[in-house]
Parts: structure tokens; sequence; C-alpha cells
């Protein structure tokens, strides 16, 4: 496939990379920007179920030679750790020789325990918490049902973490009020011995229908937070590392164009606690919109995989996000580092799949982008260095 700049772009291979399974859609926290709108069920993944998907997985030609699994969707330790016991030798049983799966557990971590962390370090599973910096930050959005906050109990899971010597990594939140506390961030990093960080942003997604970020002037107080949080981090090598900005510097070196997973029909699939298939991005699992009215593209029970592509919604869904991407690649000069945007924040922010600039990828792809090249210029371009080529990201150049 050739760009309109003439560029070769590499056609993507239909290959699962990750799936993201929904044990539960319960959580057992009520964040103030969560964009999940059934998480107050109880209901459960069955072992039937989970077999039915691992027939289903494994048998699928979509496959590849290694795969992370993700248990995700509402809280993943809602569910008794007797049934993972038996999930995941379910998964090991039906797994080929030849195919390696990595279990990963993204949590709040208030259900955590001895036991948990046991099981974790016994099945070498990859586990997150989500920590949105200090008590203040925290609790301010991140609150139980009664409205109490939930630091001190999160902070109980890294404790435990740390004392078994189990590796995890922090997602934290982004709101309006942390952008003026990069140095209060990085510190609380520092001093709680957490060594792997990642940034994800209030989102507009789902039932969440409005962000702090959303306004144009936060740009401005955003791209500050990224050049001061950049900085630290620069300043104090090997205390933390910044998921965004090892990405984005991977972006910038890679050879290929970027293609956002999140865009490639397959690449990611996400199956519910019922059996319900979806793929794109995750978030569009069990969501609701007024044009499509849900994205489950299949079921276990009646489609294989690959079945999911000849079904009308599928079509209908696919062919708009690739008409967005085609747009984002026309019309936007970050295109080789972003790969088209993410179809939930599209969906979610303008109405359609197949648009182009979201509040998302401002913040996310361009605002960092800039940044890290701003930072690449000023700490590794010699002084008497000449730089020749045109600015390509606003005011950076390459040199």
């Amino acid at each position: 496939m050739t760009t309109s700049k003439g560029e070769v772009f590499e056609a993507v291979a239909p290959r699962l990379r990750l799936l993201v399974l929904q044990p539960t859609q319960f959580c057992n926290i009520d964040c103030s920007y969560c964009y999940l709108s059934n998480r107050t069920s109880t209901a459960r993944m069955s072992l039937e179920t989970l077999d039915l998907i691992c027939q289903r997985l494994f048998e699928s030609p979509l496959l590849g030679a290694s795969l992370d699994l993700a248990w995700h969707g509402g809280e993943p330790l809602a569910v008794p750790l007797s049934w993972y016991e038996q999930a995941v030798a379910l998964v090991e049983q039906r797994r080929p020789a030849h195919v390696r799966v990595k279990h990963c557990f993204q949590t709040n971590g208030l259900l955590m325990n001895d036991a948990w962390v046991e099981f974790f370090a016994r099945t070498g599973a990859r586990v997150g918490l989500s920590i949105d910096g200090p008590a203040d930050l925290h609790n301010s959005n991140r609150r139980t049902r009664r409205g109490g906050g939930t630091h001190k109990e999160v902070m109980r899971a890294v404790s435990l973490l740390q004392e078994h010597g189990h590796d995890f990594h922090v997602i934290t939140v982004l709101t309006e009020p942390a952008l003026d506390e990069a140095e209060k961030l990085f510190e609380f990093y520092v001093l709680n011995k957490i060594k792997e960080v990642g940034f994800n942003i209030e989102e507009v997604e789902g039932i969440n229908r409005v962000s702090s970020l959303a306004a144009t002037h936060v740009e401005t107080r955003f791209r500050n937070f990224v050049q001061r949080f950049l900085n630290l981090v620069w300043s104090n090598p090997g205390m933390i590392r910044v998921r965004e900005f090892e990405d984005g510097i991977a972006f910038i070196l890679s050879r290929n164009p970027v293609r956002d997973p999140q865009n490639v029909p397959f690449n990611i699939v996400s199956i519910s606690h019922d059996g319900v298939i979806s793929t794109f991005s995750p978030e569009l699992l069990g969501a609701h919109h007024m044009r499509f009215t849900h994205f489950g593209f299949g079921h276990v029970s009646t489609h294989r995989l690959e079945d999911v592509e000849r079904e009308p919604l599928f079509q209908t869904v696919s062919q708009e996000i690739e008409r967005g991407v085609h747009a984002c690649e026309c019309t936007c000069p970050y295109f080789r580092w972003c790969g088209g945007g993410a179809p939930a924040n599209k969906l979610f922010e303008t109405g359609g799949f197949d648009t182009t600039e979201t509040m998302h990828c401002r913040l996310t792809r361009k605002i960092l982008l800039d940044e890290l090249l701003a930072l690449i210029e000023t700490h590794l371009t010699p002084p008497d260095a000449v730089t020749t080529a045109e600015p390509v990201h606003g005011n950076f150049r390459w040199s």
C-alpha cells in the first residue's frame, strides 16, 4: 500500500496480539470518569463460556505465536481467586504447545492480599495498579460507592507486591487538577518506589460524556505538564519508566509508519463475560451508541473469530473506521507516528468513526511528540549543529 506522500505503508497482517476477557462487569468502586455502563452487575463469566472462548481462540488462524490475555472490563479481582485458578488451568490445558500466553491483570488493588500476589507470581502474571498519584489527587476521583477515598487501600496493594518482589506498573489518569502537579506526581512515584508508569487521560468515552481536559485552554497546561515531567525523567535517569515517553521515542525512531492496533481488526479482540465478541477499541465492548446500538459482532457459541468479518455490523463499522484512518493520513502531518487514532475516541468525541482529530490525539500524540522532539533537540543536538530540514511538528525540526 502506498500513502498519499508516496511512502510504502506495510500492510498489517490480521494477527491477534491482545485478548481482553471480561470476567465480570462489576466494579467495587465508583470512579468519576469510568466509561462502563453496567459496573453494578454481578454477572460473571462461567468456565463453560471460557472453554468456548479457548476453543475459538486456539483454532483461529488469526492467532500468532504469542498472546497477551488481559483480564479487564470491571474489577477482575472481584471474581474469586479459586475461579482464576481453574481458568488459568483451563487456558493452559487448551493452549497449543507453540503458543505463549501471558496473563495480565489491571486492578484497583483494593481486594488484593497475599494469596493473590502468590497467584500472580506462580502464573507469571503481569500486574497493573490504577493509582492517580498522592491521596488528594487519587481520592478526588477514585472513590468507594459511599464516597470515601481508596488511596490507603491501593497503597497497601503496592506494599504487598513490593514485599513479595513482584513487579508491577501503575496507570495514572490525568484530570485537569493533575496538570499543575508534575513535580508532586514524580516525587510520589519515587518515594513509593514505583518504577513504571503509564498516563491515561480523562476521556470522553462510553457513559463518561465530559472531560475536564476538553477545554482548549487546558492544552497549554497539558503541554507544560509533559515538558516538566519529561525533564524530571531525563534529569533522574533510571528512576521511572514512562510508557508514553518510551512509546513516543519508539514511534519517532521507527523505520515503518505506525498503525494503531485499535483500528486494525482483530489485533485486539474483546470478549464479554457472557461470550459476546468485539474488536477494535476494547472500550467498545458493552458500549451503546444511537447510530450502532451496540458493538457485539458475534458470540462464541455461534461464531469463530474469523466469522465475525462477514457480519453486516462489523463490515459497517470496519469500513467507517478505515475511512477515518484514510482521512487522517490525507490531512495530518503526525499520521506516520500515530496511525489514525483510536476508534472509540473518534466515535464518542465526534459521533463517527470516519472523523479525524480528537482531544485524545491532540494531547497524547501531537503534544507528546512535539515535546519529545524538543527534549531530544535540547539534550542531544550539539550547540553548533546546523539544522537544514524544514519543521515537521510545529516549531521543531529534524536535525
